[in-house]
């Protein structure tokens, strides 16, 4: 697939989906006005499951249609809960299960819970084997709906930052061994750039971070079908970063239903993608966090620009989505996306969300 020729289509398809004016809806009430870092995703059904943070608490809601979403329930406290700039909690949803995981700065753990149907939730024991190690707070959630789940973070257990992940094949019930998915063979990976992590519908998973070599902060990828042996990790786009620091920035990634893989990542003050690891496409400049999902094979693509969420179809210059709106989060199933965001409805800060076809 072309991801020049896919990028052309989505001015069509967003026509049809009506997201060029946006339409997003409230999803918490009126109250929540410290709800932050959204995270959603979708069920076999359709049906929208939402997380998000509010001071040390993780909450929970749920829409059938995208119109309505119930009140808002409280999943777990956390002191210290880690949250902004990409922390924050993530949830995922298989036909049995829904899973809400999340991280302490105070005891550095990865955090999960599970819920038949959302109304009452269990807290399982700590993801992370190694008590403390994830105390950085960057961690990633993904599924494939039918009941595997990987749950990647990074993991601080030898002094110096790596990435670590853990595999279920149950909704997120029972968990396997912890498993190193890389580590630099320099020092650390990048410390502040959260980690991305997507099942293809082939079964491959695929896992996204920013590395550190040789002063070089970029994205590499690696996919595992297992969970226990990943392919060689391999650098994402023609150019490099050398920066003495961390952008907290880490991209996202997706696959189409054609099993084609799309990562987004920012360079510099750029946005790109690549249709393959060697290849790289600039989307958008002075541009940061950028999310990516497909309906079928046709890229969905939002990004941050000077306070707004913006959009690319490729067929006309970048727009606005929404004004005054960050922190996207975005996932779709066939011919369904769902976009969740932080925004402002009347100078008043809440979480919208709109379903987009």
């Amino acid at each position: 697939m072309s991801t020049v020729r896919s990028l052309l289509t989505v001015a069509c398809l967003l026509a049809l989906a009506g997201t060029a004016g946006a339409n997003p809806v409230q999803a918490v009430p009126a109250e929540y006005t410290a709800a932050i870092q959204p995270q959603v995703a979708l069920g076999d059904d359709g049906s929208i499951h939402l997380t998000f943070g509010q001071g040390g608490s993780v909450y929970y809601t749920k829409s059938q249609d995208g119109v309505s979403f119930g009140q808002p329930v409280l999943v777990g406290t956390l002191e210290k809960l880690a949250l902004g700039m990409r922390r924050g909690p993530r949830v995922t949803v298989t036909r049995e299960l829904i899973l809400i995981t999340a991280i302490s700065h105070a005891d550095g753990n990865l955090h999960a819970w599970t819920s038949v149907d959302g109304s009452k939730w269990q807290e399982n024991p700590a993801l992370n084997g190694a008590a403390s190690s994830a105390r950085e707070g960057l961690h990633a959630l993904a599924g494939d709906g039918r009941g595997r789940v990987a749950a990647v973070w990074l993991d601080l257990r030898t002094g110096k930052t790596s990435l670590w992940g853990k595999f279920s094949q149950d909704g997120g019930a029972h968990w396997g061994e912890d498993s190193l998915i890389y580590a630099s063979p320099e020092g650390p990976i990048c410390q502040c750039c959260a980690p991305s992590v997507a099942f293809a519908p082939d079964g491959r998973i695929g896992i996204m971070w920013r590395n550190l070599l040789q002063g070089a902060r970029d994205l590499y990828v690696t996919e595992t079908k297992d969970g226990k042996r990943f392919t060689p990790a391999t650098k994402l786009g023609q150019g490099s970063w050398m920066l003495n620091a961390c952008p907290m920035d880490g991209g996202a990634l997706a696959y189409d239903s054609e099993n084609h893989r799309l990562p987004v990542w920012k360079r510099i003050r750029t946005v790109f993608t690549s249709e393959e690891s060697s290849r790289e496409q600039a989307i958008a400049e002075a541009a940061s966090q950028p999310v990516a999902a497909f309906i079928g094979t046709k890229p969905l693509l939002f990004w941050e620009s000077k306070g707004a969420l913006m959009i690319r179809d490729d067929s006309a210059p970048p727009r606005v989505y929404a004004a005054e709106a960050k922190s996207a989060s975005i996932a779709s199933k066939d011919r369904l996306a769902v976009i969740a965001f932080e925004g402002t409805v009347k100078g008043r800060k809440t979480i919208l969300c709109e379903v987009l076809r």
